[in-house]
């Protein structure tokens, strides 16, 4: 057994990053054409793998020599007997270009000297490139073959005495019987990359790393009926990003200004953007600092207390759209050290006693989608827990368990550990017995562990939104942990006035708002009137106070029409909201079809690629109109947008609708919304 600290979850990649073109432009044999464009290509390349804007993801070129018509020599002295062996802190991208010759069954690099009427004498075959490249094969690295007849190489390869490593990938640009066109391949490749870099929204993502089976499929699409690429071990491409595909678009500023640690549950940067970004420097703002941290105060002193005094567990809940994961997210955001840093003058109102010491929060974990292994193979790998495995074996759910007691029990302090929307987990009610209540060591004293968990209750057995199996389970949360519990949407920790200073922040949050000049009893009054309609919800009043803070006048807070929509609640709000941002009945459609979809993804979210307009159509079912990528691109560029979360599961950028009450909405009710 040996212990190991979990990895990173998105991968940050190896340290040393080389990049090879093999690469013939010039022939002496006359019935070789001679390859200019052959320059061309490997200066495509260079521009994506070498680039400086890559940062610590950028490719090295590694013997530049062999980019311009190399003899036989000089490719067996540099990949023959490499000194030193590369490993699996190494990734190798290996280009090989120019002619491919078929000789005596065998398909070779054509090279400047050599001769068509005897190959042997001065080539190079390109099984060989790969048999010696099988020195490395720690090593993940991606080869691709751009030569005529190239997919005849896996007739070589397949006799090899070792397969490939799964994070190998092989690739011909042409079957066996295709000739390779000078450019076809870079071009495309190229091609994809700009609109990767340059797209406001790419099905691509924003991630570090960009997936073979989606980049390829698309080089392949582009690149028919003139060529066919060839996995030459016969593999599927994997799906997973792969550190030698770097994204473009992956910038660092793009993570949200949190340690990992507590990323799951921190203020989005979608919410940072509108509070502080360049729309939100009005006077208001001036004389509002930290207002996204204002209000629930006592909500707010209570959790602070939970996070920095007895170990212990407090369960915190409440109705859908009452702030309970808003106000969790701030206990975790404020309470996180580069946070602070970054935002330190946005942040300077906040009361003293509403702001939690640093750190208070050890690490915060978003249960959605979530099964009870990966949950605490969660809290282990952002706490660098060391887990006891067998070398090359995979920690069960009792290893994650056993290594945590362990490293628990050294610690000097309690560990506080804040999880929300256990309602959302896909094994709920197993992630509590099977992880929650499990967190302590047996039988330990002291206890360690100041565990605060969210999840959603039913409110109350006379409101229209009561489920018994939602307050079930906030019930036997509360019993199992012995939990004390923080009713969020009840007195005294709900306070309408809170609310109300929310929807008057919200409409004048826009320097570009209605509310912005308008006389301030007047704002209040339509802020009094939304807060009466939308009892305890905030997600209710934040939807409409945006949508308002929109329009190019100020609403009459009498009127019946409005007042009647606000009495559907989420249905009403979202409906209008709809309305606002698509006067077209045909576009209010199409955007309930593409957020419909969302709504049935599991997990984390869904990907875009492929997958989101296959969904979308399904759930549509339109006989006249099929969706595709430039309709998602065209709703996430849209107001509705912003009723989506940008995620990351498996490596792959997913989304999700922000909260589960429109998801319920789009899942039940979406023909009301239309």
């Amino acid at each position: 057994m040996t212990g190991r600290t979990l990895t990173n979850e998105a991968g940050e990649g190896p340290l040393r990053r080389h990049f090879i073109a093999v690469a013939t432009s010039r022939y002496t044999d006359p019935s070789l054409s001679q390859l200019p464009g052959v320059v061309d290509e490997v200066r495509t390349l260079r521009r994506w793998w070498c680039a400086t804007d890559l940062g610590e993801r950028r490719f090295t070129p590694l013997h530049p020599h062999l980019a311009t018509s190399p003899t036989d020599k000089d490719i067996t002295a540099a990949l023959r007997n490499p000194k030193p062996l590369w490993n699996d802190g190494d990734a190798a991208v290996v280009f090989v270009t120019g002619h491919g010759l078929i000789d005596n069954g065998m398909h070779w690099l054509a090279l400047k000297q050599t001769s068509v009427g005897y190959v042997a004498g001065h080539s190079v075959r390109a099984a060989d490139v790969v048999l010696w490249l099988g020195q490395h094969r720690q090593t993940p690295m991606l080869v691709i073959f751009d030569l005529c007849y190239a997919g005849a190489i896996t007739e070589d390869v397949v006799k090899f005495d070792f397969d490939f490593p799964p994070h190998w990938l092989v690739l011909a640009s042409v079957t066996r019987r295709q000739q390779a066109h000078i450019g076809a391949l870079t071009e495309v490749i190229d091609q994809i990359l700009t609109e990767i870099s340059t797209a406001t929204r790419s099905p691509f993502g924003n991630g570090r790393y960009l997936s073979p089976a989606q980049f390829f499929a698309e080089v392949q699409d582009r690149l028919l009926p003139r060529q066919t690429l060839v996995q030459l071990d016969g593999r599927v491409l994997p799906s997973t990003p792969h550190p030698c595909l770097p994204n473009p678009r992956h910038r660092p500023e793009a993570v949200p200004a949190v340690q990992t640690r507590r990323r799951d549950l921190a203020l989005r940067p979608e919410d940072l953007a509108s509070h502080w970004g360049p729309r939100s420097r009005g006077v208001m703002r001036q004389n509002e600092p930290g207002w996204l941290f204002t209000g629930r105060a006592e909500l707010m002193r209570r959790l602070v207390a939970a996070a920095t005094g007895e170990a212990g567990s407090v369960v915190v809940t409440g109705a859908a759209g009452c702030g309970k994961s808003a106000v969790l997210a701030r206990l975790v955001t404020l309470s996180d050290p580069t946070f602070r840093e970054t935002y330190k003058a946005e942040i300077a109102g906040v009361p003293a006693d509403l702001y939690p010491p640093e750190g208070a929060v050890d690490v915060a974990v978003l249960a959605t989608g979530r099964v009870p292994h990966e949950l605490l193979a969660r809290i282990c790998y952002a706490l660098e827990v060391p887990v006891n495995v067998d070398p090359g074996s995979v920690p069960d759910l009792a290893d994650l368990r056993t290594s945590w007691w362990t490293w628990l029990s050294d610690q000097d302090q309690p560990v506080t550990i804040v999880v929300d929307a256990l309602d959302e987990a896909s094994q709920p009610r197993a992630v509590l017995d099977e992880v929650l209540t499990q967190l302590e060591p047996p039988k330990a004293t002291p206890a360690r562990v100041r565990l605060i968990v969210g999840v959603r209750s039913a409110g109350r057995p006379e409101s229209a939104t009561w489920d018994a199996q939602t307050a079930a389970l906030a019930d036997r949360v509360e019993a199992a942990l012995a939990a004390r519990r923080m009713r969020v949407d009840q007195p005294p920790l709900w306070n309408t006035p809170d609310l109300i200073d929310y929807v008057k922040l919200t409409l004048r949050a826009d320097e570009e708002s209605p509310y912005g000049a308008a006389d301030s009893a007047a704002v209040t009054t339509v802020a009094e009137a939304l807060a009466a309609k939308a009892g305890t919800s905030y997600l209710i009043a934040r939807l409409e106070a945006a949508r308002l803070a929109t329009l190019d006048r100020t609403i009459d807070p009498t009127d019946p029409n409005w007042l009647a929509d606000l009495d559907n609640g989420i249905v009403g709000v979202f409906r209008q909201d709809l309305r606002t941002t698509f006067p077209d009945p045909i576009d209010q459609e199409r955007a309930v079809h593409l957020l419909r979809a969302v709504a049935f993804a599991y997990g984390r979210g869904l990907p875009w690629y492929q997958i989101w307009p296959r969904v979308a159509n399904a759930v549509a079912n339109h006989p006249d109109r099929t969706y595709g990528d430039r309709d998602i691109e065209w709703l996430l560029e849209s107001r509705l947008g912003g009723y989506l979360v940008t995620d990351v599961e498996d490596e792959v950028t997913v989304y999700r609708l922000f909260h589960d009450a429109l998801r319920q909405t789009l899942r039940v009710r979406w023909r009301d919304l239309l």
